[in-house]
C-alpha cells in the first residue's frame, strides 16, 4: 500500500513538471544589477527587448540577446558616455553569468539612459 501511494505521488509529480511552463534562460537574469565603473554607481536594467545590430563592412547585421539600459545612479549619463555606459552594462551582463557582445550597437536613449539592444546572451 504504501509503494503504490508513492508510485502515485511521484507520477504526479512527474505530469506536473511536464505540464508547467518553461522559463527561458532569458527570464532568470531580467532584473536590475548594480555595478561600479571607475568609482561610480551605475545601475543596470536587464531584459527582453529588440534585436540589437552591428555593423560590419557588408551592412548590419542582427544580434540576438537582452537589452541593457544604464544609468548613472548620481549624475545623469550623457551622449558623449556612452564608452562608461557600455563597460557598466558589460559587467551588469558578465555578472549575471552571461555574454556580453561589445560589437552591438549602443544607443544613448535621452533622460541619462543608454541602451545596448541584444547585447547580453
Amino acid at each position: 500500500m504504501r509503494v503504490a501511494g508513492i508510485i502515485g505521488m511521484v507520477g504526479a509529480g512527474v505530469l506536473s513538471a511536464c505540464a508547467a511552463p518553461s522559463v527561458p534562460l532569458a527570464g532568470a537574469a531580467s532584473g536590475r544589477v548594480p555595478v561600479a565603473v571607475e568609482g561610480k554607481a551605475f545601475l543596470a536594467e536587464i531584459g527582453p527587448g529588440p534585436d540589437g545590430v552591428r555593423f560590419t563592412p557588408a551592412g548590419a547585421v542582427p544580434v540576438r540577446g537582452m537589452r541593457v539600459a544604464v544609468r548613472r545612479a548620481a549624475v545623469p549619463l550623457d551622449y558623449s558616455e556612452g564608452r562608461v555606459a557600455k563597460e557598466a552594462a558589460a559587467l551588469a551582463c558578465e555578472g549575471q553569468g552571461r555574454r556580453f557582445d561589445g560589437t552591438a550597437h549602443g544607443k544613448f536613449a535621452g533622460a541619462g539612459t543608454w541602451e545596448f539592444a541584444g547585447a547580453c546572451a
